[in-house]
């Protein structure tokens, strides 16, 4: 029985008469196995197109909004799974799913293929692809305009210093410069949070707490858009050049965002106007689970065990700009030419795990000050008096 909170499946797989004649028998009941994710997390459906061609089980999908409602579903339906297997858990939710023994511990066959840094000791969840994400900039709105040898440059077209980490946004000539992805409604923009945060972590001495630098960046005129998309295909325009003040030429994506930005051209260019800032980057993990108490454990695990396999990994480079969890996957042609590798650091998936919906509202009380014009609490100063 499915859960009155699950969503209807989004496609099904059915291959019952091809089974029948395979079979030679019209009446076999046609083997299923339900595959829960969202709607954030791209599936390969070519891989699950031969997963029930190789097998004879069809793949009934059932969505989700994001990885937290999904985790949410598992939760309430704990008693009585909705589906077998769950893809799409990233490291914000990994702990939570851990600790309420969501999933079954599974090793999949092809277990050694994977990155060693993202497999699990415990083997409650399967890796199946990675994501590092990072700033993105203009590469033109930050290079001196061609010249000739003998001409003097131009004052007036003189470009900006290219920023080089987060904390620089809250210089006025990139915050005006910069869109991201609103937290509160996008789970790349939780990410940006997540980055902030570690690298302004709030109590420490001697640095900036990230609400401080939140507030500066948004009175400087940083831009947040409702989604990633609207913020990376609408508002950040890399080639408009510095005298469009319309349109952005700094944001939050992924090392993998440049090759993101040709997925819609016929024929990929010789370049993009992308660089990726290879400061402050965090990797954060998308895994897969057994779901704990599902009667139909050994087809739910011959599903995982696809998700390690070629076809299921060379698919996985997603809208976000991910990589497969495997090492020997070829990249995608365009991933090829245009990602980045960068120096990502992992989330630390035990300390936020309770904490990051905490920092989601401490980000709406920033924002909705810093939106109704009223001033920022100013800093408490501390006095000390010299001794007699």
């Amino acid at each position: 029985m499915i859960s009155k909170h699950a969503r209807f499946p989004l496609f099904t797989f059915v291959i019952a008469s091809v089974l029948a004649v395979g079979c030679g028998t019209s009446d076999r009941e046609t083997q299923t196995v339900r595959l829960l994710t969202h709607k954030e997390f791209q599936l390969p459906e070519e891989a699950l197109k031969e997963f029930t061609e190789k097998t004879g089980i069809e793949v009934l999908v059932f969505l989700e909004e994001d990885a937290t409602s999904m985790v949410n579903l598992l939760e309430r339906s704990s008693d009585n799974p909705v589906a077998d297997v769950v893809l799409g858990i990233d490291s914000l939710e990994r702990r939570r799913v851990t600790e309420k023994r969501l999933v079954e511990p599974y090793r999949p066959i092809a277990i050694d293929q994977l990155d060693p840094s993202l497999v699990l000791q415990d083997a409650m969840l399967t890796p199946v692809s990675q994501l590092a994400a990072c700033l993105n900039r203009s590469k033109s709105r930050y290079e001196l305009p061609k010249r000739a040898v003998n001409e003097l440059p131009d004052q007036g077209s003189i470009p900006l210093q290219a920023p080089t980490k987060i904390s620089d946004m809250v210089e006025r000539q990139h915050a005006e410069t910069a869109v991201i992805p609103d937290p509160l409604s996008s789970r790349l923009g939780i990410y940006f949070l997540v980055a902030l945060e570690r690298l302004h972590p709030e109590g420490v001495e001697g640095v900036v707490p990230w609400p401080k630098l939140l507030d500066e960046m948004l009175r400087w005129g940083l831009e947040v858009a409702p989604s990633w998309e609207e913020a990376w295909f609408s508002r950040f325009q890399p080639s408009a050049g510095p005298e469009s003040t319309e349109t952005r030429s700094l944001t939050w994506g992924s090392s993998g965002m440049p090759s993101v930005s040709v997925r819609f051209i016929p024929e990929l260019p010789e370049e993009v106007d992308v660089a990726v800032v290879d400061s402050g980057c965090i990797k954060v993990v998308n895994y897969a689970g057994i779901i704990s108490n599902t009667p139909n454990r050994r087809d739910a695990g011959r599903l995982v065990d696809s998700f390690v396999e070629p076809l299921f990994q060379y698919g996985l480079p997603d809208r976000y700009g991910s990589r497969p969890a495997r090492t020997d996957i070829l990249k995608t042609e365009a991933w090829r030419r245009f990602g980045v590798d960068v120096t990502a650091i992992p989330i630390d998936e035990w300390r936020i795990g309770p904490l990051w919906q905490q920092w989601l509202l401490t980000w709406k009380q920033v924002a909705d000050t810093v939106a109704s014009g009223e001033e920022p609490v100013p800093p408490v100063v501390q006095v000390t008096l010299p001794s007699q």
